[in-house]
């Protein structure tokens, strides 16, 4: 295990030449001393940058959250990108690829306990994203894809992503703490984006929902700029609940009063002696 003791950690990025082995977070509970509860998170996040075998975490970023209980409690997270120092290599024996040397790509991937595959910038499980690996800003997720890992992105100095119109579902935190995205591309299939998906970003302003899009966790954007587009739908998807609520709580009524149960529209004779709803169409099926 790498030495905890003597590990960098830093907000910043490191000026010599390093391999990304996979981010990392720590976090801890305090009653009433900030600075204990930070000195807790970060030991938290050198014991797992030690377990990934890193010799130093950067872009370290902190959430301080008080708790709603009155106790006056709080709870400290850490994030960071965990790295070690790239070996100097013999030419002919191969070079890093795309910042992250040979092999330590399964190797995250086993300590994420998964499998799969690199492709290029990315770390890829069946059909799923598990990781994003790139130093890059500007972000093409490849075709196939369907399912954008939980905390894929997290943390990713990232500007701009294009997702592939395959994806279906955003997982939960899967671009938390991208504070530098503006601009995401949402495929035109997607149908969910769960909690804390976007947490975070506070340069995000660019973003159009696709008509496919079925739910968005109310928690999925916290902590970013109003986004007109996303404050809509929750919106229409919230009266929209209400509705079919009502239109469930009235059905007994219009069941004893022999009209429609599902509008309570009153009912016509139709062919062969089916009575239709005047007003929906629906047959009488009770």
């Amino acid at each position: 295990m790498a030495d905890m003791m003597n590990m960098t950690v830093t907000t910043l990025d490191l000026h010599t030449g390093y391999e990304v082995v996979g981010t990392v977070c720590g976090s801890s509970l305090s009653q009433s001393d900030p600075d204990q509860a930070f000195l807790g998170a970060l030991r938290e996040i050198k014991k797992s940058a030690a377990l990934l075998e890193a010799d130093a975490v950067i872009g370290l970023r902190q959430a301080a959250v008080p708790l709603a209980d009155g106790t006056g409690r709080f709870h400290v997270q850490l994030y960071g990108t965990a790295v070690r120092e790239a070996a100097q290599q013999d030419p002919a024996m191969g070079t890093a690829v795309n910042g992250l040397a040979a092999g330590a790509g399964q190797n995250l991937l086993n300590s994420l306990g998964q499998t799969g595959r690199q492709e290029g910038d990315f770390l890829i499980d069946g059909s799923t994203l598990v990781r994003y690996i790139g130093q890059s800003e500007y972000v093409r997720v490849p075709d196939g894809i369907i399912n954008i890992g939980a905390e894929s992105f997290h943390n990713a100095r990232v500007v701009s992503v294009e997702l592939p119109d395959s994806v279906t579902e955003i997982r939960e935190g899967a671009f938390s703490g991208c504070e530098h995205l503006e601009r995401i591309r949402l495929s035109t299939r997607l149908l969910v984006i769960r909690k804390n998906a976007f947490q975070s970003c506070i340069s995000l302003s660019d973003i159009a929902l696709p008509a496919s899009l079925q739910e968005i966790d109310k928690a999925a954007f916290s902590a970013c700029p109003e986004l007109p587009a996303v404050t809509e739908f929750l919106r229409r998807k919230e009266a929209e609940a209400k509705d079919a609520e009502y239109l469930r709580s009235r059905r007994p009524v219009w069941r004893r009063q022999g009209r429609c149960q599902y509008c309570g529209g009153f009912f016509k004779g139709g062919l062969k002696g089916v009575k239709v709803c005047s007003m929906c169409g629906m047959e009488k099926d009770y």
